[in-house]
């Protein structure tokens, strides 16, 4: 097995979802294989990471509220001018659509699965005390890191004028696929933007959810701003604790450095 093969399946071999073959094939790569020892190191670390920082939510209490409220209105409905054999039937009909467009709302409500993953790394990596591969304030340097190991161009934005400075980048995995991990400082705070392939990724569309630009999805997970929005083939998200206009600025400059980077005509 190779290094490539077993980061396409290291989510299955996690999960015990392996065939015996292809399990013990995963095993005896790992066990010689520095690099993908630290890939499935840092990927068994993030899971347990996410499970405690993110466990099963429940519905809000408001929302179990509104579906009592209203299942009791059905049931009195039910008993004033229905003939008794429709009765019977009403009550539960009425749950069942009040519960699935209650769970509906809420689900769409929460932030994604791929956004609370992001949000888990930029936590993982900012208890990191050496998180980048290459440090380097320039973003020539830290670009031409970048060509060789990932498959798309890296766009790596000068903040500067916002006080922001890039300490450097690192490759890392996202749903088993290459992510461009680039690192940037603003006093204590860490700023985190991938940049990976949005390709075959059920990833949240903006339809206006900055309040301003419907060109970005944003989201408040546990106190941590989310900016997400795709660009041709590559997807961006900028994660940070910084407030959501400068990171909305961010994002606008990831943007507008980006399309200034298409060839002619594209």
């Amino acid at each position: 097995m190779t290094c490539q093969e077993l980061r396409a399946c290291l989510d299955a071999h996690l999960d015990g979802e392996l065939d015996l073959p292809l399990s013990l094939a995963a095993d005896e790569h790992l066990a010689f294989c520095a690099g993908c020892q630290w890939a499935y190191a840092q990927e068994r670390e993030l899971r347990g990471l996410v499970r405690t920082r993110f466990p099963r939510e429940g519905a809000p209490a408001a929302l179990r509220e509104r579906i009592r409220g209203a299942l009791a209105r059905a049931e009195q409905a039910a008993g004033v001018g229905v003939p008794r054999r429709w009765a019977y039937w009403a009550v539960p009909a009425a749950a069942v659509i009040l519960v699935a467009l209650g769970v509906g709302l809420w689900q769409r409500s929460a932030p994604p699965p791929v956004v609370r993953e992001l949000v888990a790394k930029h936590v993982m990596y900012s208890r990191l005390d050496a998180p980048a591969e290459i440090v380097s304030p320039s973003e020539e340097a830290v670009s031409g890191w970048f060509k060789g190991k990932v498959r798309f161009d890296v766009a790596v934005p000068d903040f500067s004028p916002s006080g922001i400075r890039l300490v450097g980048g690192r490759l890392a995995d996202l749903t088993g696929r290459q992510v461009a991990y680039l690192l940037y400082e603003k006093g204590r705070s860490l700023i985190s933007l991938f940049a990976f392939p949005g390709r075959g990724l059920a990833l949240p569309s903006g339809e206006g959810t900055s309040g301003r630009d419907d060109r970005f999805y944003v989201a408040k997970v546990d106190g941590t701003e989310v900016v997400v929005w795709t660009q041709g083939e590559v997807a961006y998200a900028l994660v940070s604790s910084l407030d959501r206009e400068s990171l909305l600025e961010c994002a606008d400059t990831v943007w507008r450095l980006v399309v200034s980077r298409k060839p002619p005509g594209v």
